[in-house]
C-alpha cells in the first residue's frame, strides 16, 4: 500500500508540474458571463503564460448591491489571492456566487492552450 501511495504522489507531482508549464496558457485578458439572480455576472481575468491570475474583476450590475454586489468584490479578490477559479462562494449570495464561479471557469479555460 505504501508503494502505491508513493507512486501516486509521484505521478501527481509530475502531472502538476506540467499543468502550469510555459505554453499551456496564452497570456491575455479573458471574459465570460453567466446569469445571476438579477442578470448577467461578468468575470474578467488577466492571466499570464504560466496560468497565474494577475487581476480579476467581477461585474454584477444587476445584482442587489449590498448582497451580490459585495459578493462580487469578495470573489474578485479571492480569485487572485487563491490563484484559482475553484473557490468557495459567498454565504448569502449563492446565485451570484454560482454565476461568478461559472463565468470565471469559462474565462480561465479560454486562456488554456489546447494541444
Amino acid at each position: 500500500m505504501k508503494a502505491f501511495q508513493g507512486t501516486a504522489a509521484f505521478c501527481l507531482l509530475i502531472a502538476s508540474s506540467f499543468a502550469f508549464a510555459d505554453g499551456d496558457f496564452k497570456a491575455g485578458t479573458y471574459s465570460s458571463a453567466s446569469t445571476g439572480i438579477g442578470g448577467d455576472v461578468t468575470v474578467t481575468l488577466d492571466v499570464d503564460a504560466q496560468g497565474k491570475i494577475n487581476k480579476a474583476t467581477v461585474d454584477a450590475p444587476s445584482e442587489t448591491p449590498e448582497v451580490g454586489g459585495e459578493a462580487a468584490k469578495v470573489l474578485a479578490k479571492s480569485f487572485v489571492e487563491k490563484q484559482s477559479v475553484n473557490i468557495d462562494g459567498v454565504s448569502g449570495s449563492t446565485l451570484t456566487s454560482e454565476a461568478a464561479l461559472e463565468a470565471a471557469g469559462n474565462a480561465y479555460n479560454q486562456a488554456k492552450v489546447t494541444k
